[in-house]
């Protein structure tokens, strides 16, 4: 009876714990502080590195600083200084004092309750650039054989992590900080592992056959919770993987009408319908929940449905939503998803009726960019090429205000080409509504784009036709500057701008 009590309040303590927030001190100052400096701090929600989640910290004229975060649980941070970031694992109720240096950016730990925790980090450099992924020219992958990939880079990787996990465990530090950070070291492995294998190898029957070699033995169960963000970054890389290994197994074109696609259960007509309606995210909800303990698909799941939030992707956050409040009714994080449906939804009322929000007539019968160009005489024009299924692409729009500010006035027009087919006509106009893109837009299928990039890239070398692309005009309608910079590069795009102003 007093042991199944003991359960009971340890239970209750752990609910009330979660459901609490406790304040994180962190305070210190910067050496050789020139007054210009900025810092930060940036406090994944689950994982992933966003720039909502960035908290700037006010400094003083001499170079103190002290901030007061309220945290639920334990959380990792980076603390961002001179484009250097500095992993720290915050804990409610604990404090860190820290020394920066502005001739270096390094980092000293000088004293708190987390001063240990903080060292044990730093001792191992818990996200340490690894080896193969330097920028060395006297390395290079692009000529190994699978055989020689595991022998010169995942085995060499993963004995140099074991050896970190091995220092953490030997630590004075709790035996639940031993078990988290050591889960950290193992999952950025598979992390940068899977960077290396998709970004730096370009056969893809080699970069498949690696991915599979690298994520065949790997562990889905967490050795402390709540994990930290590179494991739940490892589930995302590990549902890729999933989809890797299905499609290795059978090839798309090898099954059947009828038949399941390996690890996610359901039919090829069915994943292709999936994907079109409800986007990527909920065709790696279907991998998850078939393959992950519900524990941590819940925070995975949330992160995925935070990130279309903050995408302004209404459509893809309803059917994702949806999925997930069936799956998890009492979970804790519905009122949260709620308030920011309802956030979108006010946002695309709210511009319903805004006529600077401007779909280009009779759009469908155009065949040439310069249809709509010619109506911008006498302003320079940047066009952005895009599509509302392009990641990187809804990055960049949120970039959008800061260039609309600085050009604020300005003889500056703005025009969109939107890559999507029929079907997805009312969405990509509620998108547009909804993220407030007021200028001029018009929408190409994959078929009828094809003249527009053939006149953009008409007098370019390169002939990619990636997204996102931009492109400047000129006050007379002439394209002067191909492939010009993105939204996020601010000022070098500002430049290319301003060249054409005057």
């Amino acid at each position: 009876m007093k042991k199944s009590l003991k359960i009971i309040l340890l239970c209750i303590l752990s609910i009330l714990c979660f459901n609490s927030y406790g304040q994180f001190r962190l305070t210190g100052k910067i050496k050789n502080y020139a007054g210009v400096e900025k810092l930060q701090i940036n406090i994944p929600v689950i994982y992933g590195f966003h720039k909502e989640n960035s908290i700037d910290i006010p400094i003083s004229k001499d170079g103190s600083f002290a901030a007061s975060l309220s945290i639920p649980m334990q959380k990792f941070a980076n603390i961002i200084f001179l484009r250097k970031f500095h992993t720290l694992l915050l804990s409610p109720n604990s404090n860190l004092d820290v020394v920066l240096d502005a001739r270096d950016s390094t980092l000293k730990l000088i004293s708190g309750k987390a001063l240990a925790e903080s060292k044990v980090m730093q001792g191992v450099k818990l996200e340490e650039y690894p080896f193969f992924l330097a920028n060395d020219p006297t390395r290079t992958y692009t000529k190994y054989t699978l055989k020689q990939l595991r022998k010169e880079v995942i085995e060499p990787y993963f004995a140099q992590q074991a050896e970190k996990i091995q220092k953490v465990k030997s630590s004075a530090i709790s035996t639940h900080d031993k078990a988290l950070i050591s889960t950290e070291l193992t999952c950025i492995a598979y992390n940068y592992l899977n960077d290396f294998a998709r970004t730096g190898i370009s056969n893809r029957p080699l970069v498949d056959s690696l991915i599979l070699s690298i994520f065949d033995k790997s562990d889905q169960h967490p050795s402390a919770l709540p994990a930290g963000p590179q494991y739940y970054s490892f589930l995302d890389n590990y549902v890729r993987y999933l989809e890797t290994k299905a499609f290795f197994t059978v090839k798309p074109n090898q099954l059947g009408k009828n038949e399941l696609i390996p690890y996610f259960g359901i039919t090829l007509d069915s994943a292709n319908s999936i994907v079109k309606n409800f986007g990527k995210p909920y065709w790696r909800w279907i991998g998850s929940i078939k393959n992950l303990p519900s524990k941590v698909v819940e925070p995975y799941t949330y992160q995925q449905l935070v990130n279309l939030y903050n995408d302004k992707d209404l459509k893809l956050m309803i059917g994702l939503a949806e999925a997930f409040k069936q799956k998890f009714p009492t979970s804790n994080y519905l009122d949260d998803i709620h308030s920011k449906l309802n956030s979108l939804q006010e946002k695309l009322t709210k511009n319903i009726q805004n006529t600077s929000i401007k779909i280009v007539d009779n759009y469908e019968k155009m065949t040439s960019i310069y249809e709509v160009i010619k109506s911008l005489k006498g302003k320079v024009v940047y066009l952005d090429v895009w599509g509302t299924w392009c990641g990187p692409c809804k990055e960049e729009l949120k970039f959008i205000p800061n260039l609309k500010t600085k050009f604020k006035g300005k003889e500056v027009a703005y025009l969109y080409l939107d890559l999507d087919e029929d079907d997805l006509d009312s969405s990509w106009r509620d998108f547009i509504k909804i993220n407030n893109l007021e200028g001029l837009h018009l929408r190409k299928t994959r078929q009828t784009i094809i003249p527009f990039w053939k006149e953009l890239l008409a007098n370019t070398n390169d002939k990619a036709e990636y997204y996102p692309q931009y492109f400047i005009f000129d006050k007379e309608g002439k394209l002067v500057v191909s492939k010009a910079k993105r939204p996020s590069e601010q000022e070098e795009l500002y430049s290319q701008i301003e060249k054409f102003l005057n």
